[in-house]
């Protein structure tokens, strides 16, 4: 969160300025911005400045500033494998992240052919039947955020001499 405020004017001039983020102190500048880092997502903040002069007692607080953080935009989805080959009857976990960490991790799963393979919404695919099908992974909060897994399924291998 990036704050700046107006200068003020005090005879003798101005040593800093106090921040104040719900009513507690959080640190002083020398000039008119602050930053504060480490904020929860979609969370609200209140936050008040007042002047340090050089010399005297400092300003009374300014009006109270209410500030609401935004949730971090999703960037990507990513998985452990891009492609995987199963047997009908095998069945394969996705493991997708979702990027930058501090996004919802949360992620939905369709498959391109459910006569192939279904997928569940936790991820775990099942093989149905010989052929091939797209997994799509994408963000639950921003479904434009994707990715895909190649799953390729096989008929089972018969036992020899049959």
């Amino acid at each position: 969160m990036s704050l700046s405020w107006d200068a003020v004017a005090f005879n003798g001039g101005i040593k800093e300025y106090e921040v104040y983020r719900d009513g507690l102190s959080i640190g002083t500048r020398v000039g008119t911005s602050f930053a504060d880092s480490g904020l929860t997502q979609l969370t609200t903040y209140k936050y008040q400045v007042r002047a340090i002069p050089n010399v005297g007692d400092p300003s009374p607080l300014s009006a109270e500033l209410s500030v609401t953080t935004l949730a971090t935009e999703p960037t990507s989805v990513n998985v452990t494998e891009s492609s995987k080959t199963l047997t009908v009857g095998d069945t394969y976990q996705i493991n997708a992240t979702v990027s930058p960490s501090g996004a919802d991790q949360n992620v939905t799963y369709t498959s391109s052919s459910t006569a192939t393979a279904t997928v569940s919404s936790s991820g775990l695919v099942t093989a149905k039947a010989a052929g091939t099908t797209t997994i799509t992974v994408a963000s639950k909060v921003k479904p434009s955020v994707k990715t895909t897994v190649a799953i390729t399924v096989n008929e089972p291998t018969p036992p020899a001499g049959e």
